[in-house]
């Protein structure tokens, strides 16, 4: 639909969960949006709290930060717990960092992961300092909050910062806030779920792919680990999620080799695409309809 506008309130909405002299506590809706912050972040000082999912690639551009504890959303574990990645990467930092479940709160929406949130998974440093499944998101990061502070660190990053080509007219990427311009006839398997602020960064960057897939995110409360199917069907563009239990949250090589469908949006559906099918078969069908228009 020409025109059509995702939900962009999404993603920058910053506010201060808790302020004191120990540090603050900031909850965000995306960590891409860290830098636009509404409210001022200082890493060495504060627990961060994002909406979005916690695999590896997230939890390295945290670290690199400095930040002294974060929380993100477990996105249904996942296959290799690969949704959760970001845990065991912060242990040897000595960095705090735990996960909410995503069918305690909606996806993608700070506000609901700091008053929704339950902790599903903390990695060691957090579970040393009192953190544990169960807990609020506010209790644990609270408890964080005892961490030392932060320090910028230099982490091995698995993936560009950029998408990359897996094979001709497919690429990669861990976040679609990477990928700029058109991009036309051209199929994107990134590694995130296919939510809400996914949507926001296609509508920014003007990405109008012949098609997205990405992860289902075990679907979440309120479906909002997949909202991005419905808002991307309005924007016109074929979009399809791959079981979180098939593929490897975050690794856009897993979430194209390995991956299984499990829902399409109706652009998808016409192309052919059709749940149970491989997310190799399911590139060909778009490249394929992308090729007849």
């Amino acid at each position: 639909m020409a025109g059509y506008l995702p939900p962009l309130e999404f993603g920058n909405r910053a506010f201060r969960g808790h302020a004191g002299a120990e540090g603050n506590v900031i909850v965000i809706d995306s960590p891409r949006e860290i830098d636009h912050s509404d409210v001022p972040i200082d890493p060495a000082h504060d627990i961060v709290v994002h909406g979005a999912y916690l695999a590896v690639a997230v939890g390295t551009q945290l670290l690199r930060r400095g930040f002294r504890g974060f929380l993100g959303v477990d996105a249904g574990v996942g296959r290799n717990e690969a949704g959760i990645g970001a845990l065991p990467l912060a242990d040897p930092f000595a960095v705090p960092a735990a996960a909410v479940s995503v069918y305690s709160c909606d996806m993608c929406d700070g506000a609901s992961v700091w008053a929704d949130g339950v902790i599903n998974r903390a990695n060691e440093t957090a579970l040393a300092l009192g953190v544990q499944p169960g807990q609020t998101t506010a209790a644990a990061a609270a408890l964080m909050l005892r961490a030392p502070p932060g320090q910028k660190r230099e982490v091995h990053a698995t993936l560009p910062d950029q998408d990359f080509q897996l094979r001709p007219r497919i690429f990669g990427c861990w976040s679609m806030s990477l990928v700029h311009g058109e991009r036309a006839g051209e199929v994107f398997c990134v590694g995130t779920p296919v939510d809400t602020t996914m949507t926001i960064y296609v509508h920014r960057h003007g990405v109008r792919p012949a098609g997205i897939i990405g992860s289902d995110g075990g679907f979440g409360r309120n479906g909002m680990a997949v909202a991005g199917l419905t808002i991307l069907q309005n924007m016109g563009i074929a979009c399809a999620a791959v079981s979180h239990l098939s593929a490897d949250l975050g690794d856009p090589r897993s979430i194209y080799q390995d991956g299984r469908i499990t829902l399409v949006n109706e652009q998808a559906r016409a192309a052919g695409v059709g749940v149970g099918m491989s997310c190799i078969d399911a590139v060909t069908w778009l490249l394929e309809s992308a090729s007849r228009r």
